[in-house]
């Protein structure tokens, strides 16, 4: 697996930076790093990443079972590793076991 490219989720004026902007209906992958911890490993097969990524700085409820994790957008990197929509929670689960972020209650099981 090749390495992580993280970058800044936002400008100085707390503005989402063009290249999140432009992963658009593309389906993959995403992790969270705050002060250079990673706190979440997430992904999207639905061709909706730039707005998953984008909701994880916004309160938002969609269950009242479901804890989502939103962080600070403007002291917060991204990595991204864009898949084919049926590749996405695979690679999800691989950075989970491989970073093994904060926020992420469960660890996938290894496939083999």
């Amino acid at each position: 697996m090749k390495g992580l490219n993280y970058r800044p989720a936002c400008d100085g004026k707390g503005n989402f930076l063009p290249w999140l902007n432009e992963l658009g209906k593309s389906s993959g992958a995403y992790v969270i790093r705050k002060g250079g911890t990673v706190v979440y490993v997430g992904e999207s097969h639905t061709g909706r990443l730039a707005d998953t990524i984008k909701r994880h700085f916004y309160r938002w409820k969609d269950s009242p079972d479901r804890i989502h994790h939103t962080y600070p957008k403007c002291s917060t990197e991204i990595a991204v590793r864009i898949t084919p929509p049926n590749s996405a929670q695979g690679a999800q689960d691989n950075l989970i076991r491989r970073l093994n972020p904060r926020d992420n209650l469960l660890i996938p099981a290894d496939p083999f």
